[in-house]
């Protein structure tokens, strides 16, 4: 079957810096040091205390590479770090990269015993650390001479330019994701993948120096990656906002002024900002939003349409953090379209995405299957795991420089190139003998007139799975399982209708912005049997004991209020 890909617009917003395909064989400390000597004087990053210039920020980087150099053996090992959401987070990375070694960013947030698990599967040459984690630094490592903080880099080490041999081939950046084993696993990605990422992002999104890029997220997920490189490689100003700490609450206040004109949100913390916006023409500053993670619903585009200036842009990029940037779908500013309706994504440049069945045979045009992606800017595997390396990227005899990953994801490609995503390989279950995605009754609940949003997931019953639905009600909308039930089953066949629903005010997310399904499946556990109607009655936390108060206890936290219905 025919492969597909779709070349960048050429040059949008009259690119101020040209961001050559030849540069791609090159190494981001190039890419960056180019970037840098032509826009010296303006601001390269802002943080809630502090703005560093491009210039400062190569003095900076080049510092930290020197104490980097001088703590660890010539290789290419990999260096992690343990700071704030600030501009240190970037200056690290990018300070990393200088040194010839590939960064790993430890998100301050997570569990002690996860943060211990990574550091023991990546064995890092170095642990960089800010004065607000030094201690919790040197309690993550045998060795204290292995930590280096920040605040000792001084004007000892020379701030000059350096030239460590590098090329596009060698390990730039490492992503964690979790592995169905529970063992996590590194995602190694090179210079030349990044690169190219920041390359899309100039050709699609067309960023020059006189953009203002958010950055809401950690350096630990690979979604930072766009944001970072995107920015900082093309000269732009890469602004950070650290929604943990700072909520929601005041994320309006500073779109306006810092004047974000690119703002890049995972896709559930837009929905939920979008929920607290009143009014339109809002934020005249942002000229493209750009969501990443969920599937996007038609609510999302009717509502971003309502509160954002008829100036701006919406997409929405379907990413993998072994894949990188796989296909976008795009709203121009003024584009109408049908009510009720999404757009289609479509590959990107350099990506070929083709579907094929269980034995990895291509299916008909328009066929189910599992998506796989051919490309020369693929990850290049998994961080000393080569066993879990050959299970998922493979060779394509017909292009030797390319390489190919099966990405889990069950979709679908139409004779017009656009992308149908069904979901994941593993969202999906048989019940009552039929096979059904989880993704698809989440998308038909939230059809319906009084759902907002949905996450369905499944449970174990009488030894068999059956689903279960967490839904958030639109304002004012009463919660009644007869009538969800009802409106299901104008959509949906009766296999594919939970058993079991439950209102609640808001989904849980990870920090990464996606549905914290696992925490779903804890509460259900937790509060055991069915409660379906919103006059149910309501078990009081304290006469529970055991995981089922703790639980309750961390839904309280999550949400705020006292009842979960």
């Amino acid at each position: 079957m025919a492969e597909h890909s779709h070349d960048p617009a050429p040059d949008l917003n009259g690119r101020l810096m040209a961001f050559d395909r030849a540069e791609l064989e090159q190494t981001i400390p190039a890419r960056f040091d180019r970037v840098c000597r032509r826009y010296a004087t303006q601001v390269a990053i802002g943080g809630d205390r502090q703005q560093w210039t491009y210039a400062e920020v190569e003095r900076r980087t080049n510092q930290l590479a020197r104490a980097i150099l001088e703590r660890t053996q010539p290789g290419r090992g990999c260096v992690a770090y343990l700071v704030d959401h600030s501009p240190d987070m970037v200056i690290c990375a990018l300070a990393v990269l200088k040194a010839a070694k590939a960064f790993l960013c430890i998100h301050p947030g997570m569990p002690l015993a996860a943060q211990r698990d990574i550091l023991s599967d990546a064995a890092p040459d170095l642990l960089l650390a800010d004065a607000s984690h030094a201690i919790a630094a040197r309690d993550l490592v045998d060795d204290h001479r292995r930590v280096l903080l920040l605040e000792d880099i001084d004007a000892r080490y020379s701030a000059d330019a350096l030239h460590v041999p590098l090329g596009p081939d060698d390990p730039a950046a490492i992503f964690y994701t979790s592995g169905s084993t529970g063992r996590p696993k590194g995602v190694v990605k090179s210079h030349r993948a990044v690169l190219h990422r920041a390359w899309l992002c100039a050709g699609y999104d067309g960023v020059t120096s006189t953009d203002r890029q958010s950055l809401l997220t950690y350096c630990s997920f690979a979604s930072s990656e766009a944001d970072v490189f995107g920015a900082l490689l093309n000269g732009a100003t890469l602004e950070l906002y650290d929604t943990a700490s700072r909520g929601l609450g005041d994320l309006k206040a500073w779109i306006d002024e810092r004047r974000i004109s690119l703002l890049h949100p995972p896709v559930m913390l837009f929905r939920k900002y979008l929920s607290m916006l009143e009014g339109s023409g809002l934020h005249p500053s942002v000229r493209l939003v750009a969501l990443a993670g969920q599937t996007v619903i038609a609510s999302d585009v009717e509502q971003w349409r309502r509160h954002f200036a008829t100036s701006c842009a919406l997409r929405h990029r379907f990413s993998s953090t072994e894949a990188g940037h796989i296909a976008v779908a795009s709203v121009a500013p003024g584009e109408l379209l049908a009510p009720g309706t999404v757009p289609a994504p479509r590959p990107v440049a350099d990506k070929f995405l083709l579907v094929v069945d269980e034995s990895g045979q291509p299916v008909e045009q328009g066929g189910v299957g599992e998506l796989v992606v051919r490309s020369a800017y693929l990850a290049d595997g998994y961080w000393r795991q080569a066993s879990e390396t050959a299970k998922h990227f493979g060779t394509d005899p017909d292009f030797p420089d390319q390489r190919v990953f099966h990405t889990g994801d069950i979709g679908r490609l139409s004779s017009d190139d656009s992308l149908e995503f069904l979901g994941r390989r593993d969202d999906q279950v048989k019940i009552r003998g039929y096979r059904v995605e989880t993704r698809e009754i989440e998308q038909a609940f939230t059809t319906l007139p009084t759902v907002h949003e949905a996450a369905v997931i499944t449970e174990l019953r009488q030894d068999a799975h059956a689903l279960a639905a967490f839904v958030v009600m639109k304002q004012g909308a009463l919660f009644q399982t007869d009538a969800l039930r009802a409106g299901l089953g104008s959509i949906l066949p009766p296999w594919k209708i939970p058993g079991r629903i439950r209102a609640i005010e808001s989904l849980p997310l990870t920090p990464t912005g996606k549905i914290d399904k696992p925490l779903l499946q804890q509460y259900l556990q937790a509060r055991g049997g069915p409660i379906e109607t919103s006059q149910a009655a309501q078990p009081s936390d304290e006469k529970l004991g055991g995981p089922a108060a703790k639980m309750i206890r961390t839904w309280k936290r999550l949400f705020d209020r006292g009842r979960v219905r």
